[in-house]
């Protein structure tokens, strides 16, 4: 999967920062889902580890919102 880098992504003025980060939790919730799914319930320390990382990213980029937002 290549990804963009953070200075060639334009501004869209149609999305909402909540509504994106719902969508990102509820992705990040279906790639639990779908690991647990393969692994017969399990989720490898890495794996976990992995989830909670990406997990306190966004929640890193919500606080930075609001901080900005205020």
């Amino acid at each position: 999967m290549k990804y963009k880098h953070f200075d060639d992504i334009e501004p869209n003025h149609r999305m909402d920062f909540i509504m994106l980060y719902f969508a990102a939790c509820r992705s990040l919730r279906e790639l639990e889902a779908a690991i647990r799914r393969t692994n017969n319930g399990y989720l490898t320390c890495r794996q976990a580890w992995l989830l909670r990382r990406i997990q306190h990213k966004l929640t890193q980029m919500v606080a930075l919102w609001k901080k900005q937002s205020l």
